[in-house]
């Protein structure tokens, strides 16, 4: 590789928190300008333009073009950065072969160019073909950046159904279903060292939490509904509700969690517990519901990526999956919600398909279309029941 990615966690500039910040350097370890400005648009904003093609008229049947902002993940822009700086690496290779512009002149690449990288070049060098798509929509994100910036043409980057096909041919990596079984849980489970990290890892199955929004819940706010759990007021009360505040949820947008009395039960022993040992051992007065037990940062909240760096370790000393992450708890949760809400313990249906999707994505935070419906993003949470049953080894 001949570019280097560097991480910066909490970098302040003027008042704005780039959180996390990612930014790609040549050898010299002096950053390519374009690459810059998105990454740091990426770390600002969460969001990457899409173009949109529509026409003007029927009858005059002119095409036209719009940029559309879309909201990305913390895993996605990781993705789109090493994507990038492996193109910008490819870049100066060519410059060093062929004395063409090197990775501080992107602006200058062609759309046949960025195709050819893409079709030939990086279709020889990868070995899925999912791979090769999440690499040419990490490069059309900049591009359409670049575009939106005024600084390059509109480019029409796309992989060929020829090439395509004989990354697939190729292809070595197992396919495997974004579904975590109960069986799988439950050694996960068995695996975690402490009381946290099994609640860390049931809030991923149990409540459809992101790992960044584990830092969304607030000691001071969960305190009061620890006070229920023994109040003859709520003594019918099974299931407690939340509110997810938007400054820690993707897109910004408050939500209602629910956590049900045993989960709450065990998230309050943690509190009186391990948490209180901490706070005691620190004097911390952090608001935020999980605490650091590592020697340097012991006493301070997690950081937005302890659910999955939790999962890894937990997952391989469980022998799970490779593949499968922390994410793909939520995709579980999800999937078990739709059904439950799809049919009943019979297994007659109790309500439309339709209607279990809005409880779904309200419940996973998606934000809903203009006609109140929801959103094609939460179908790809949910694996269909046979599957699902599959899985669980229920056939």
């Amino acid at each position: 590789m001949h570019s280097l990615v560097k991480k910066f966690a909490n970098l302040e500039y003027r008042g704005v928190t780039l959180d996390p910040f990612w930014v790609i350097f040549d050898k010299r370890w002096k950053p390519p300008l374009l690459p810059l400005l998105f990454t740091t648009f990426l770390a600002r904003f969460n969001t990457v333009f899409e173009i949109r093609v529509f026409s003007n008229s029927e009858k005059q049947r002119r095409t036209s073009f719009e940029l559309i902002e879309k909201e990305v993940g913390e895993k996605t822009i990781r993705s789109y950065v090493y994507n990038l700086a492996q193109f910008l690496s490819y870049l100066e290779e060519c410059h060093l072969e062929h004395g063409t512009p090197d990775m501080h002149s992107s602006s200058s690449c062609s759309e046949r160019f960025v195709n050819h990288y893409l079709n030939e070049v990086l279709a020889n060098r990868l070995d899925a073909a999912g791979s090769l798509g999440t690499h040419c929509s990490g490069l059309t994100a900049f591009f359409n950046f670049c575009h939106y910036m005024e600084l390059v043409p509109r480019l029409t980057l796309r992989l060929e159904r020829k090439t395509r096909q004989e990354v697939a041919f190729r292809s070595t990596k197992p396919n495997y279903i974004q579904y975590v079984t109960r069986e799988s849980r439950r050694k996960l489970l068995i695996n975690c060292h402490t009381l946290s990290e099994k609640l860390m890892m049931r809030f991923g199955f149990e409540v459809g939490l992101r790992t960044s929004e584990l830092t969304g819940l607030r000691a001071p706010d969960l305190a009061l509904l620890f006070t229920q759990l023994d109040s003859p007021e709520f003594a019918h009360v099974e299931r407690f509700k939340y509110w997810m505040k938007g400054r820690y949820t993707k897109g910004g947008k408050s939500r209602w969690v629910y956590f049900d009395r045993e989960l709450l039960s065990d998230m309050h022993r943690y509190f009186k517990t391990e948490r209180q040992w901490i706070v005691d051992q620190t004097k911390s007065t952090e608001e935020s519901f999980f605490l650091r037990t590592d020697a340097v940062g012991i006493g301070q909240g997690i950081s937005a990526e302890q659910g999955t760096s939790v999962f890894r370790k937990r997952s391989k000393s469980a022998d799970l999956n490779p593949q499968l992450s922390f994410h793909d708890l939520r995709h579980s949760f999800a999937t078990e919600l739709f059904h439950e809400e799809v049919a009943g313990p019979d297994g007659r249906e109790t309500r439309s398909e339709s209607a279990a999707l809005i409880v779904v994505a309200q419940r996973l935070g998606h934000a809903f279309t203009k006609d109140g419906h929801a959103p094609k993003v939460t179908t790809r949470y949910i694996r269909m029941r046979i599957q699902m049953l599959e899985l669980e080894a229920e056939l």
